[in-house]
């Protein structure tokens, strides 16, 4: 296990977009930089994004690392970035302390999905119960009958799960730990809704939790180890053809995640982006585990440059860059909910 570099993950599964980010012509002088850093839940979609607005506006380059939401968060508010990216927004005690005033925004939507390591079995459903028992640590391996009954004339081996949860302070940890909070009282109580979640010792004791870093680290770990399940976001799985499960939704129903039912989810939250729902969507289509990535900013820089340079690169994401969200694996905005995002956008100096 030790000689699998999850650090190196993003280049296996997106070798294209981060050539291309960090490629391209030389740079002219006089480019305003940007800096940021941050969750690597939007991560495909930021480097797309800002590779092709530099393509088509030599006069600012945005970079963008990841690092977790929470180690973006830190860093923004010490001074050292000029934006972060976290998939859970600020509360009004940390926008107290960010120099020159908060302006955070859901810069796109999501979906975090479990992808699993199980030969020949394309096709899996988890029921609500069952997922909870798995991260819960209750449901020890993949022929458990909560497993089995919602998969009949499936043969399910007699192998042991392996939970592949991330190792940092994670955007993605709080998404999923928010929806089994959701369904899950005894899951609400023991570990509960948190970017850094102190999962069951029922899971260390038997050796059936690893860690890893990025969502790039559990894709790795996932594929690496028969039997594992792990939790990610969508592009991420998708972009290498990983299996992943069917989940039960809020209504009763197993959703394959895609497309339509991300969009489904995302419309049963719209036209305000309730935040309420977000945690176990409504509705017979709609995905349950799905959910918003924020970009944080200053209201005021120092550097009017880099402000002015910030608001044109998120405007772009929000209009035309809004064409190659659904490619790479995540929500579009309708035109109703993007235009109230870009109120926000648009106070920043």
């Amino acid at each position: 296990m030790s000689s699998l570099r999850t650090s190196s993950l993003p280049a296996l599964i997106l070798p294209a977009l981060v050539l291309l980010a960090l490629g391209g012509p030389a740079e002219a002088s006089g480019v305003v930089r940007v800096y940021g850093a941050g969750a690597t839940f939007p991560a495909p979609l930021y480097l797309r994004w800002f590779r092709d607005y530099y393509l088509a506006h030599r006069a600012a380059r945005v970079d963008y690392q990841t690092i977790g939401s929470g180690g973006g968060r830190a860093s923004f508010i010490a001074g050292r970035l000029d934006f972060a990216g976290s998939d859970v927004p600020m509360t009004s005690k940390e926008g107290r302390q960010v120099k020159g005033g908060l302006v955070q925004m859901p810069m796109t939507a999501g979906a975090i999905v479990l992808a699993y390591n199980l030969p020949d079995i394309p096709h899996l459903r988890l029921s609500r119960d069952a997922i909870a028992g798995i991260f819960l640590g209750k449901v020890q391996r993949w022929n458990d009958p909560m497993i089995a009954v919602a998969n009949p004339g499936v043969r399910l081996p007699d192998m042991g799960i392996t939970l592949v949860a991330r190792a940092e302070s994670s955007g993605t940890s709080y998404g999923t730990t928010r929806h089994l909070s959701a369904i899950s009282d005894e899951f609400r109580k023991t570990v509960g809704t948190t970017m850094s979640p102190a999962w069951p010792q029922a899971l260390q004791d038997r050796g059936a939790l690893i860690r890893a870093h990025g969502n790039g680290g559990v894709a790795t770990f996932t594929r690496a180890i028969p039997g594992a399940i792990g939790y990610l976001e969508y592009a991420y799985a998708h972009l290498t053809d990983m299996p992943m499960a069917s989940l039960q939704n809020h209504d009763g129903e197993y959703v394959q995640p895609n497309r339509k039912s991300f969009h489904a989810a995302l419309d049963s939250l719209t036209p305000q982006l309730d935040q309420a729902r977000i945690a176990d969507p409504l509705g017979a289509r709609s995905y349950p585990i799905v959910s918003f990535s924020w970009l944080l900013a200053r209201k005021h820089y120092s550097d009017p440059a880099k402000g002015n340079a910030l608001r044109k690169v998120l405007r772009y994401c929000l209009t035309d860059g809004q064409k190659v969200v659904d490619a790479l694996g995540y929500i579009p905005f309708s035109p109703h909910a993007a235009s109230l995002i870009l109120g926000k956008v648009d106070s920043i100096r």
